[in-house]
């Protein structure tokens, strides 16, 4: 993963250059997403070129529905689409020598830290440590042999938290099917803007169902 080489605050936003996706900083305590992407897989240009929209008008609805539509596809797949931070922590630490880490295309591990009973904050050494990436699928921090978890006592509220970077580096390698997923549900929130929705009912394209299957992530939630 590429260095981060520029930082900059827009419009009271942090913004983190990293590679080829612009990261915006997001405020953390606890478990969730710590730097979210600001571009998208799928662009406005493309997008306006599949809803055959040739006028500017509309660009901020369009780009919002944008966000919206990469968001649902991601929380269906159980998946980040392009690079995140994120923290997960842990009440304990495992029983077994690996811990699993969610969203698939693990790119790196900033951290693991640890807070003991009388409040102490301790790191664990990367050395201690392997970060296994796996692609696609579920990466994994794991023990080198003859290592273990630390021991002693841990504070009572998220004690262990995990900084984890993930998602596909640039919107160019996001899978084919996936950017046609988030066409689709974005072209269905523009066609139907303003319905009113009755009774809670959503309308969800079917072909959605057909090209999202093999890109869910069944393991390390």
């Amino acid at each position: 993963m590429s260095d981060i080489i520029l930082s900059e605050e827009l419009d009271g936003a942090i913004l983190h250059e990293e590679g080829d996706v612009l990261l915006q900083e997001i405020y953390s305590a606890g478990p969730g997403i710590v730097m979210q992407p600001v571009i998208e897989p799928v662009s406005l240009d493309e997008m306006k070129k599949h809803l055959r929209v040739d006028i500017d008008d509309d660009d901020e609805l369009i780009q919002a529905m944008i966000t919206a539509a990469r968001t649902h596809i991601e929380n269906i797949t159980r998946r980040a689409f392009l690079t995140q931070t994120w923290d997960k922590c842990l009440q304990s630490w495992p029983a077994a020598n690996f811990i699993k880490l969610p969203y698939g295309n693990l790119q790196s591990v900033t951290f693991i830290k640890w807070i003991d009973a009388d409040g102490i904050e301790n790191i664990i050494d990367e050395k201690d440590y392997i970060v296994e990436r796996n692609g696609a699928l579920v990466g994994r921090i794991v023990l080198p042999a003859g290592k273990g978890w630390p021991s002693g006592s841990l504070s009572a509220s998220n004690p262990i938290t995990i900084r984890f970077t993930c998602g596909w580096v640039t919107p160019i390698l996001v899978p084919g099917p996936i950017k046609s997923a988030i066409k689709l549900f974005c072209a269905d929130l523009y066609e139907r803007r303003g319905d009113a929705v009755i009774g809670g009912a959503v309308y969800e394209n079917k072909t959605m169902g057909v090209l999202l299957p093999s890109y869910k992530l069944w393991d390390g939630m």
